[in-house]
């Protein structure tokens, strides 16, 4: 079987759910993590994941000596050096066929099931994404000549050398590979034709404000309809849900078998039917969608403005008298 490491530093203080985290990646044995981190140490946690203390002032100078670039580390800029993961942490990927980039707000399913010896054979690139390189989970077979391929993106110096992200995990990464021609020469493969995480409009990760919808049950994520299983995913990426997510109940000591996940938190017991029925017409008027548009209509608008004023201020340039 081959071997996988999953790196995924954190920095700061554990997110709500990272018992239920915990229990998700204890269900993948046969997976292993390696988690950089600040935050005080679990007492109790799987044995497939390790913890590597280091404050992010000594992996920031440990990551610049690595990458040749002078990076702003900050808790956002990880994104931009998930690619460079492999050589930064070149050491405690020593024996690992295939090492990835992934996050924490997630729950995991059964990713054995959806990332099979066969793909792994085959395949020297996985992404949870359709044409699209993934920052929630995305693996690389272990060789110098994928760990290395992060140097040949155009201007990665430069890309790391600011504070703002740049999306060189995501889009940077996934133009390079669909349009340089020094990688076509590789001749290396691919795996990106299907979404292997949650899905919504044809988007994967995002989605509206429901209650009950997702119930994690002995190491699978399951999809519900009317509290029935209609779909499996390899893990529940809740990238929009994290900012609503009150509380948890979920606790790594109890080893629970299952839990639902909801929009607002982690919990074992189902709402009532009364909840869901509100929490539907809410989400008509007051829904992630709903909340989107709006958001995308006032950016638009703030656009339009701006380049009404910088037209307005050339015209007045143009009349001021010589």
């Amino acid at each position: 079987m081959k071997s996988i490491l999953l790196i995924i530093p954190y920095y700061g203080k554990w997110p709500i759910w990272f018992d239920a985290y915990l229990l998700s990646v204890a269900a993948n044995p046969t997976v292993h993590w390696l988690c950089p981190t600040d935050c005080e140490i679990p007492e109790n946690y799987p044995s497939n994941i390790t913890f590597l203390p280091i404050t992010l002032s000594q992996l920031n100078n440990h990551v610049n000596e690595v990458v040749e670039a002078e990076v702003p580390l900050n808790h956002r800029k990880f994104c931009d050096l998930k690619p460079a993961y492999a050589e930064i942490f070149s050491e405690q990927l020593q024996g690992y066929d295939f090492w990835g980039i992934c996050d924490v707000d997630i729950i995991w399913g059964d990713i054995r099931k959806f990332i099979s010896e066969e793909i792994l054979n085959e395949y020297d690139i996985i992404s949870s994404r359709k044409e699209e390189i993934s920052g929630h989970f995305n693996l690389f077979r272990n060789t110098q000549q994928i760990n290395s391929l992060y140097r040949k993106l155009p201007s990665y110096k430069s890309l790391y050398a600011v504070p703002k992200i740049k999306r060189v995990d995501e889009l940077v990464l996934s133009n390079y590979i669909k349009n340089d021609t020094f990688f076509k020469g590789l001749d290396l493969k691919v795996f990106w034709s299907k979404i292997l995480c949650n899905q919504e409009n044809g988007r994967d990760s995002h989605q509206e404000y429901y209650l009950d919808k997702w119930l994690w049950n002995d190491g699978k994520m399951l999809e519900l309809k009317n509290g029935k299983p209609v779909n499996e995913v390899m893990y529940l990426h809740f990238i929009n849900w994290k900012r609503t997510m009150k509380y948890s109940e979920i606790k790594y000591e109890d080893n629970p078998t299952q839990f639902y996940i909801s929009y607002i938190g982690l919990h074992y017991k189902l709402h009532s039917e009364i909840q869901k029925i509100f929490r539907r017409i809410k989400n008509i008027y007051n829904g992630y969608y709903v909340r989107e548009y709006r958001r995308l209509k006032k950016m638009k608008f703030k656009s339009i403005v701006k380049r009404v004023i910088r037209r307005l201020k050339k015209i007045y340039c143009f009349y001021l008298p010589k």
